[in-house]
């Protein structure tokens, strides 16, 4: 009989995998809304910052009506600092790209990009207007690591939102998203037990 151990080593091992294969890509169609959250709890001390972008496209459809979808989104699990809000420009957003965030001073004049922004803090409306796509995955993404996992340690966020971002940028294609993640394991850099816990 297999133990539980070994099946949570298992498991953060594939999600190690998953995100080995998500840093590969970039987000480059569209509007890119880029912004921070925290997840976690201020109370127990695991609480933590993350920064996520999201492409937003748009499109018009045969009658002339506009149209608009969430694209891939990429997600740092770092504090919302200018440094590693460059950082996650640099690795994961195409350069020259048009990216909408709010009025934080951490995620204005970023190199590389285009930043338009908006102070938009107290008014959810204006929010859901201007930064929708972003907004909705992060509020996915907290209802999924606290209904799913009941809470997880800050340390290992980085790997359970790497999973979530990897099915959430290949929601499309649910019926190849198993042999998919087969093959990001299989061409995974090896990881120590000792790294995953």
């Amino acid at each position: 009989m297999v133990g539980f151990g070994h099946c949570y080593r298992k498991l953060q091992k594939i999600r190690m995998a998953l995100q080995q294969r998500n840093e590969g890509y970039q987000v480059d169609c569209g509007v890119i809304e880029l912004d921070a959250a925290t997840f976690g709890r201020h109370s127990t001390g695991n609480q933590g910052d993350v920064l996520v972008a999201i492409e937003s496209k748009t499109w018009v459809e045969q009658h002339g009506n506009f149209n608009n979808c969430a694209g891939f989104a990429k997600v740092l699990v770092a504090k919302e600092t200018k440094d590693n809000a460059q950082q996650l420009v640099d690795t994961g957003i195409r350069a020259g790209a048009m990216v909408n965030t709010d009025g934080s001073p951490s995620l204005k004049n970023l190199d590389r990009v285009d930043v338009d922004y908006q102070v938009v803090s107290g008014d959810p409306a204006a929010c859901d207007r201007w930064l929708p796509w972003v907004h909705r995955f992060i509020s996915n993404a907290k209802t999924w690591v606290n209904g799913s996992h009941h809470g997880i340690k800050y340390k290992h966020l980085a790997r359970y939102l790497a999973e979530y971002t990897y099915r959430f940028n290949r929601r499309h294609d649910v019926n190849r998203l198993f042999h998919r993640a087969l093959v990001a394991c299989a061409i995974a850099k090896p990881v120590r037990v000792y790294a995953l816990c």
